[in-house]
């Protein structure tokens, strides 16, 4: 028999008080802003990076019940590590969000994507062998280990759930932001959270996925402030080019994530939901290969 089960009030529905919260990557960006949203919510927050100093800064910016882990979810070690650290002052974990990410950039930038020449030479000497390794080791096999390292903690929640952050770069093809080993592995930790989501159903354990957009990060800028971010100019284009015209803000990611993690999102398992003001909806014409306009009949450029 289906009943409700809390109030559709919103601070019953969305709640995610006394919960404990982990977050990677949680001392910039995406991440400080999710500790922050937890935090303010009456949540207890563990945020994890490699930056020690980094992090204690976010601590103070953010306030409320929020603790530090520092480690790296590099290596298989570093994610046992953390999970470690959290086992030996709680019993259990709601939320697991894997935020942590890292752009290769490329070493040998082409002028012009359309050029053979320059193409080719993009390819050949922009990417090294270690490039595709870090990319992976934090998107992939991060995001595996450490997901299945806190499955312990994460049996002993009411709801327990993880959010995996990847990136709209693994579902469109764009030319002029971020790198290939960044798409490719972003795309993989899409599907690794589906797998998850599959391998973690005998636990019920709810693994969902967030693709952003362009959102003020170290990745897109550099900081002013707590949330303050000053975009660099490639974002600030591909931002114009979303529907919305502009960079995500960083509630527009916390909402997000904070229904998933509540009451209100119990009933979602696998999801991927796109947080990008509409960026998808261009992407492909603005960022991938735009063929020659004869080719198009008139309901396609209309």
């Amino acid at each position: 028999m289906a009943e409700q089960h809390v109030s559709f009030k919103v601070e019953d529905l969305f709640s995610v008080k006394g919960r404990v919260v982990v977050i990677t990557g949680g001392g910039s960006g995406i991440g400080k802003a999710l500790a922050e949203g937890f935090a303010v919510n009456g949540a207890k927050v563990y945020i994890s990076g490699r930056r020690q100093e980094v992090l204690e800064t976010a601590a103070k910016q953010v306030g409320g019940d929020i603790h530090i882990v520092q480690g790296d979810v590099q290596t298989k070690e570093g994610c046992l590590k953390i999970a470690d650290a959290i086992k030996a002052k709680e019993s259990h974990v709601d939320t697991l969000i894997n935020c942590a990410g890292v752009n290769s950039p490329w070493r040998a930038p082409a002028k012009d994507v359309n050029n053979p020449d320059d193409v080719e030479n993009l390819l050949v000497n922009g990417i090294e062998e270690e490039d595709f390794d870090r990319s992976n080791q934090i998107h992939v096999s991060g995001v595996y280990f450490l997901t299945v390292n806190f499955v312990p903690l994460l049996r002993k929640a009411a709801d327990p759930n993880v959010c995996v952050i990847a990136s709209l770069a693994a579902l469109g093809v764009q030319r002029t932001m971020g790198s290939l080993p960044y798409s490719v592995s972003k795309a993989a930790s899409v599907h690794l959270a589906k797998q998850l989501a599959a391998r973690l159903h005998p636990m019920k354990i709810r693994v969902n996925t967030i693709c952003p957009g362009i959102f003020p990060s170290e990745m897109t800028g550099v900081t002013s402030g707590k949330h303050e971010y000053k975009i660099h100019h490639k974002a600030e284009k591909a931002a114009l080019r979303s529907t919305a015209g502009r960079p995500g803000r960083p509630e527009e990611m916390v909402g997000p994530v904070l229904l998933l993690s509540s009451a209100g999102g119990g009933y979602m398992n696998s999801a991927l939901l796109t947080v990008d003001g509409g960026r998808m909806l261009g992407i492909s014409i603005n960022d991938g290969i735009r063929m020659p306009e004869d080719t198009y009949t008139d309901d396609v450029l209309s």
